[in-house]
């Protein structure tokens, strides 16, 4: 993703959001893994979210909150691997262990 993209993403986020700052991280992370040259992110920017998203998860959280994650981000047909969040990329519930409902499934638009 280009920087003009990511501003374009996050331009309606509050510049300490939650959801501005897993913009950030993740697109810091996809920079990292494929060791692109010219990253849209700078690493400052990205210690800068990933404090904010620590100070939520951290005020939001008890000892028995655990995450369970998945990226939708190549078979999803919610995000087909575009820069948005698919509504299950992220499932918090230790309960529940199932596959993320759009999972490669295009009856579930």
């Amino acid at each position: 993703m280009t920087k003009n993209d990511l501003e374009f993403y996050t331009k309606d986020l509050k510049e300490n959001s939650v959801r501005r700052a897993c913009y950030i991280v993740r697109e810091y992370l996809r920079c990292k893994d494929y060791n692109f040259s010219n990253p849209s992110v700078s690493e400052e920017e990205f210690y800068d979210a990933l404090n904010i998203l620590l100070a939520h998860s951290y005020q939001t959280s008890d000892e028995k909150t655990v995450v369970e994650q998945w990226c939708c981000d190549g078979d999803c047909d919610r995000n087909n691997g575009f820069y948005g969040f698919c509504p299950g990329e992220f499932q918090i519930d230790a309960k529940k262990r199932t596959l993320c409902k759009y999972y490669l499934d295009s009856i579930n638009k």
